[in-house]
């Protein structure tokens, strides 16, 4: 591997960086990616566990790979980037393989996801929407008069956390151990969330989360309550009821997908807006434009920057050879900004259409709360329209180091309350 530059006071490679969560916190991969779509699209990596796995980066190629889960595996050895021997240990307790939705490969994924797509079908979303307004025209009414908060931790983490706990019926009294085990298990690998080592971290994150599911759905079956998990908990898939520890892992599945890439796709939205004040100014002008604005936040904030699968048999993608076992590692900032798809790539254009960001992925494991995270970015940016003539960035902004699920950490800002006419 070739020495790109200096980083943390070294010469380091492109591998490196590619390993290395304090980096995906610079915002410096954008470049990287860009150098690497261009001159190697498929690209061998090396990594801590002496494996190696395919850096893919072209739009074309992510996608092709989502679209085919029989040949690229989700299920064998998950879909975290799992890259070293410590997380390679905990993986299976910690996810759930062939238990957690996200990690089940046909033909069992299909029956298993009809159950819990139930709830995100647009005319359930469109009869909640009212709900979810008010839930989160609550959430807004708890700033401070003064307007100064941390965007992220007051409101992007709260915003989603009170939708989905909302969705599922579980008692705000747990929703703070809720947010503390969920930044755990998806975050352990930034130093502000970590309890001992990552590893460690998303393991204890994870296990607390599926002991509370587990609690949690036990108490629902038999019940004639018909909230997500009520109807997981007590559905049936070839006549056969669903295994507690089944149920258990889905219930975290709908807990952490219903926050984490909302909150980082809203925050992320935010300070686009702000750094980019003629779609600010547009998107006041016209909040109809506000749907397509959510595709564009979507595409720009990159909330989940990779996914692994693994090749299950012999294949070829962008020319190059792909054996049987290898892994695969989608980059999906990168397909997010491959200029073969997107025109201007690097304009926030909250009028961009088409806008066929790869956001929520694609194929059979297509986002299921997709729907429902874009009407919260909708409704999130409403509230903060209507109350609010201003926002002004106070203190650092910071990013989350993880080479998973990306985002801002924090972002401190005082919000300008409208001044009311004299006349």
């Amino acid at each position: 591997m070739f020495v790109l530059c200096t980083w943390g006071g070294r010469n380091v490679t492109v591998d490196e960086k590619l390993n290395d969560h304090a980096f995906f916190a610079t915002g410096q991969h954008y470049a990287l990616f860009d150098e690497l779509r261009a001159s190697s699209p498929v690209h061998w990596t090396t990594s801590p566990d002496q494996r190696g796995y395919w850096s893919i980066f072209r739009h074309a190629d992510v996608k092709t790979i989502l679209n085919e889960p029989a040949l690229f595996s989700s299920e064998r050895e998950g879909v975290a980037p799992v890259v070293d021997d410590e997380m390679a240990a905990i993986v299976d307790e910690a996810w759930g393989l062939g238990q957690n939705i996200a990690f089940i490969d046909p033909p069992r994924h299909a029956p298993i996801r009809k159950v819990m797509a139930e709830p995100f079908l647009p005319n359930a979303l469109a009869s909640s929407e009212e709900r979810t307004r008010k839930l989160i025209a609550g959430i807004f009414d708890d700033i401070p008069a003064n307007g100064e908060i941390d965007l992220v931790s007051d409101l992007a983490v709260r915003i989603p956390m009170a939708v989905i706990c909302d969705l599922l019926e579980l008692p705000e009294a747990d929703w703070e151990d809720m947010l503390d085990w969920g930044k755990m298990a998806i975050g352990g690998t930034d130093p502000e969330y970590q309890r001992g080592t990552a590893a460690e971290t998303i393991s204890f994150g994870f296990r607390k989360l599926f002991e509370y599911g587990m609690r949690r759905s036990s108490e629902r079956r038999g019940c004639p309550m018909s909230d997500p998990l009520s109807l997981l908990a007590n559905a049936r898939v070839n006549g056969e009821p669903l295994t507690p520890k089944l149920v258990a892992y889905n219930t975290v599945q709908f807990i952490l997908a219903g926050f984490e890439t909302t909150r980082n796709a809203f925050s992320g939205g935010v300070l686009a807006l702000l750094e980019h004040p003629t779609q600010l100014a547009l998107l006041r002008e016209d909040p109809k434009r506000l749907r397509l604005a959510a595709e564009e936040i979507v595409r720009w904030s990159d909330p989940v920057i990779s996914l692994m699968r693994v090749a299950t048999a012999d294949t070829e993608l962008g020319g190059t050879r792909i054996r049987e076992g290898e892994r695969v590692m989608l980059w999906f900032p990168s397909a997010n900004r491959d200029p073969d798809v997107f025109e201007r790539p690097y304009d926030f254009d909250i009028t961009r259409h088409p806008n066929l960001h790869l956001g929520f992925g694609a194929g059979p494991h297509f986002c299921l709360g997709g729907p429902l995270a874009k009407m919260e970015i909708r409704l999130a940016l409403e509230q903060l329209f209507e109350r609010y003539d201003g926002i002004e960035i106070t203190g650092e902004v910071e990013r989350v180091q993880s080479n998973f699920v990306g985002g801002l950490k924090h972002l401190p800002v005082r919000l300008k309350p409208h001044v009311m006419s004299s006349a």
